[in-house]
């Protein structure tokens, strides 16, 4: 003997009446051109919304925070790579912060006698790179350009670490300077000028050839200069440029602020610095009242802010809300759409009803159901034949 131990048929009757969406028998259901089209623009618009939501929702996002940089004690590192059209023998490089202590380094600068001319492949990617830093003027393309940058991990040492493997050339024109230096985070000063970097009783001064004939050209490419690491993936904003001087004493000046950031991306996680430049370049001449000392000059100073960079996703519950509400969204407005536009024709109608018969079917012909075919149907006739389909 078999027993049903399934719900009761009043829990399932009661379950029932709970229905909230009702069915309408499909022989209740009218249909009508204007309905159909609107239904088809309703679902291609779903579909185009839907596409673009899921789009937005793989995609990443940027927010900024700000607060005040509180790590006095840090150590931040130069990264430089600097090309001087002066043999290197008559220039040299050191730092001198804001308090006087002069910074004379031996193994973190190295200096390499090469061409002052690029390689064509060398040359092609400064190009390349020169023409991307001009979309960073405009603030719109610059934050998108910036943006797009740290996302897909920008190798901004491209240039560095191809001339890291060049090999020594025959009679060199030029002083390349590269290297990392550690700095106390205070303002301070790194040049390069004529002679040789020498520590004096806690200062510093420069040692060159009194009698030397050759004429220093500080004519300069800076091929990398930034703060921190250089895993960033920054577009900084002196990688590339070149400054041709027009006589030996001319003076080249560059005024950095330098602004602390922490950057959390999916490609990088670090502590790093950016920093924003101005620059100014001059003719020494004494008797015009110009004064100064020949060479490079890069004045830094520090922000006492600190940037947060981080890259967001979308939450995936967010993702579903937004989705829902796209769909029920369209799906309601599309009714009420449908529903204004079957009272706009009630209305036409009503004061054209020639219109209206005009567009109904022929007195005689009415459709029928269940798989059969409208035939004509003689109003005087009582014989009528049905013809299956």
């Amino acid at each position: 003997m078999l027993r049903y131990r399934g719900p009761s048929k009043k829990v399932i009757e009661s379950v029932k009446e709970l229905d909230a969406f009702g069915k309408v028998p499909e022989s209740y259901v009218e249909t009508s051109t204007s309905g159909g089209t609107i239904s088809l623009i309703t679902c291609l618009l779903i579909l185009f919304l839907v596409i673009s939501e899921i789009a937005y929702f793989f995609d990443t996002r940027f927010e900024y925070d700000y607060k005040v940089d509180i790590d006095f004690d840090a150590k931040v590192l130069l990264n430089f790579d600097i090309t001087i059209a002066t043999p290197c023998i008559l220039i040299g490089a050191d730092v001198v912060d804001i308090t006087g202590k002069a910074f004379v380094f031996d193994d973190e600068v190295v200096e390499q006698p090469v061409q002052f001319e690029l390689s064509s492949a060398a040359a092609g990617r400064q190009l390349q790179l020169l023409s991307i830093k001009k979309h960073l003027v405009n603030f719109e393309d610059g934050r998108k350009l910036s943006e797009f940058a740290l996302k897909d991990g920008f190798n901004a040492t491209a240039l560095f670490d191809d001339r890291k493997s060049e090999s020594k050339v025959e009679n060199p024109n030029a002083c390349r300077f590269y290297g990392h230096i550690p700095l106390p985070k205070v303002a301070g000063n790194f040049h390069v000028v004529s002679g040789k970097p020498l520590s004096v009783f806690g200062g510093h001064a420069h040692l060159s050839f009194i009698h030397s004939t050759n004429v220093h050209n500080f004519s300069h490419r800076i091929d990398h200069l930034s703060f921190g690491d250089m895993r960033a993936g920054f577009i900084n904003a002196l990688d590339g440029d070149n400054k041709i001087a027009t006589n030996e004493n001319h003076v080249f000046q560059y005024y950095l602020e330098i602004v602390s950031t922490k950057i959390n991306t999916r490609r990088v996680k670090t502590d790093t610095y950016q920093f924003s430049v101005s620059d100014i370049s001059r003719e020494l001449d004494h008797t015009a009242g110009s004064h100064g000392t020949p060479g490079i000059f890069f004045k830094y100073d520090f922000s006492p802010l600190t940037v947060i960079i981080t890259e967001k996703h979308m939450p995936l519950g967010r993702f579903l809300v937004r989705l829902c509400g796209i769909i029920g969204g369209v799906f309601a407005t599309s009714c009420i759409v449908n529903g204004i536009v079957h009272f706009i024709q009630n209305v036409y109608y009503e004061f054209f009803p020639h219109l209206m018969q005009e567009e109904l079917p022929s007195e005689g012909q009415k459709p029928l159901s269940n798989g059969l075919q409208p035939v004509n149907v003689p109003l005087l006739s009582t014989n009528v034949q049905l013809i299956p389909s």
